[in-house]
């Protein structure tokens, strides 16, 4: 039986670059090879895609290395030379595309339109869903209309408010949590106790974003669930995993907490009861479905007072082997190399 051809995309042009990295070396060497026949292609900080020659591509250990350390290593093992035209996809037979992105173009439905355009299945959601769960903004107001929890926010626009005189008089009370509406990977968030910092914190996120989100700050335990799509037929069969309690050693958890090792403990399944867990559930199919998700889905909540709060819903969400799906797959007995079955498959009957 011949072997399906596919791409496994990662890097990228996001703040989640080096993330990707390591997500998708324990995707590459995950797929199932009997099955599968997998190029890695290489998409740099500056959106050029380096592409492999080579009949048999090398994935590379990324274990402390730097980017620019892993990307010569990367063309080197490979025999690449030059970028290529990222048309180029569109020529070289791929089935589909594992999308081993994350935050940014690779997971705001940028790369998936392009794809869309050349003809190419993807894992994951497509061009709505991730543009909607990557505006956090909108996607708290879709949390809202189907009854999940959701702390009061408002959204500040470059050049179109007077965020000073906004911060000074806001309609719910400090602290509060600041990040960029568009952001991943907690990337330049940051709480507020007084106006005073909020305004420093919004001034240094406009440097390179056009809007802010600003929420009344939530204390409480966080957790993450995952969401899995498992295809039976033609149907796909939608099921939550367990919850993960986080952890974190700093005060909030935040990119170096989430990223750096040893800087949280992460709990799996989180020990919140019975009722809370099934909540949690709950919530999270609801969130995966009102954004419109497809494959695969992490929805993150604050539990204040018995109440969860949902935080937000992560389309391509981490996947390094200890990530937090990882984690909840392997307490259900559920092995990663069917999850990554699953997601191809869903991909190639779209």
């Amino acid at each position: 039986m011949s072997k399906i051809k596919i791409a496994l995309l990662f890097g990228g042009v996001s703040g989640e670059h080096i993330i990707s990295i390591r997500s998708s070396a324990f995707i590459f060497h995950t797929i199932d090879r009997e099955k599968y026949e997998v190029c890695p292609i290489y998409i740099d900080p500056q959106g050029k895609f380096w592409i492999p020659s080579v009949a048999n591509p090398v994935y590379p250990d990324p274990t402390n290395k730097t980017e620019i350390e892993f990307s010569q290593e990367f063309n080197h093992l490979n025999q690449i030379v030059s970028p290529s035209d990222p048309s180029a996809l569109a020529t070289l037979d791929f089935r589909s595309a594992f999308l081993g992105l994350h935050g940014g173009a690779g997971e705001d439905g940028r790369i998936q339109g392009f794809l869309d355009i050349l003809g190419i299945p993807h894992t994951g959601s497509g061009v709505l869903a991730s543009a909607l769960a990557m505006d956090k903004m909108r996607a708290n107001v879709l949390f809202q209309s189907i009854g999940i929890p959701v702390a009061p926010f408002l959204e500040l626009e470059k050049g179109k408010s007077d965020p000073r005189k906004i911060l000074l008089h806001l309609p719910f009370s400090y602290p509060v949590f600041i990040k960029p509406t568009l952001g991943g990977s907690s990337v330049n968030t940051g709480m507020a106790k007084t106006a005073e910092e909020a305004v420093t914190l919004v001034d240094k996120i406009f440097v390179t974003d056009d809007r802010v989100l600003v929420q009344r700050l939530v204390s409480g335990r966080e957790v993450s669930i995952g969401v899995l799509e498992k295809p039976e037929g033609k149907k796909r069969n939608v099921f939550s995993l367990v919850p993960t309690e986080i952890r974190p050693k700093s005060e909030f958890f935040d990119f170096e907490a989430k990223y750096t090792k040893g800087a949280s403990e992460e709990i799996t399944p989180a020990p919140v009861g019975e009722e809370l867990t099934k909540t949690l559930q709950e919530y999270s199919l609801k969130c995966h479905e009102i954004l419109g998700c497809k494959g695969y889905s992490r929805t993150d909540f604050i539990i204040s007072d018995g109440i969860p709060y949902v935080l937000e819903t992560n389309t391509l969400p981490g996947m390094t082997g200890t990530s937090l799906i990882p984690q909840q797959a392997n307490a259900l007995g559920i092995d990663m190399k069917d999850v990554f079955n699953w997601l191809l498959e869903i991909s190639l009957s779209s």
